[in-house]
């Protein structure tokens, strides 16, 4: 599946940018019925956030490409969206630009007992990154973790 998702990434990606967008993910969600959903999520080359006619503009240009390319063999139904307020964190790139910004982190095993961490995004490297640990039994306390700890991270859009 990973495979196929990055055919699809790589496909698509010199369109999304030429219409001044760029691609934060895509990924196939939990399909209901016998449909699956590709999500295409987006945000603007800018670093503004994505609009309707943005997601639309993309949308079209994107079904049009898959389309033509025929990859994805199941019947699905293309979602494009915008990052949002809780942009998720994929790449390394993405840890690094959002330095400083308050995130959680699910990791893939526990650590102290633990899955989902919240803090500040203190450093990000192309190995991995360091938490600032906020809740109050923690404040104070830093966690390092590899990309390969991490099962996903997200902005937390509603702390500044």
């Amino acid at each position: 599946m990973e495979t196929l998702l990055s055919k699809i990434e790589y496909e698509i990606s010199f369109m999304v940018e030429a219409l001044g967008c760029k691609i934060v993910r895509v990924i196939f969600l939990n399909a209901s019925g016998n449909k699956k959903t590709l999500q295409v999520m987006i945000e603007r080359a800018d670093d503004t956030p994505a609009t309707i006619e943005d997601c639309n503009n993309v949308s079209r240009a994107v079904s049009l490409k898959l389309d033509i390319i025929d990859l994805i063999p199941d019947r699905y139904v293309l979602e494009v969206s915008s990052a949002g307020i809780d942009r998720p964190l994929v790449k390394p790139e993405d840890f690094c630009r959002f330095c400083g910004k308050y995130v959680v982190v699910k990791t893939c095993k526990p650590n102290n007992g633990q899955k989902i961490f919240k803090g500040i995004l203190e450093s990000a490297s192309k190995n991995g990154i360091k938490l600032g640990l906020q809740v109050p039994e923690q404040s104070g306390e830093f966690l390092e973790l590899s990309y390969e700890d991490i099962r996903s991270a997200h902005i937390d859009g509603f702390k500044k």
